[in-house]
């Protein structure tokens, strides 16, 4: 009864873990893409209701 009932994951490779860091670092680029986007439509948005 000593065995796990999962299966325990191998380590990963250096390629596996470059490839994750890597698709990590682009969703945290999109992301933060996406927010500044949203922050600069916002406050064209607020300008041009109290300015127009």
């Amino acid at each position: 009864m000593s065995e796990s009932i999962a299966p325990s994951e191998p380590s990963p490779t250096p390629r596996r873990r470059r490839r994750a860091i890597r698709i990590v670092l682009a969703h945290l680029v999109r992301g933060l893409a996406y927010g500044a986007g949203t922050a600069v439509t916002g406050l064209l948005a607020y300008w041009a209701q109290h300015y127009l």
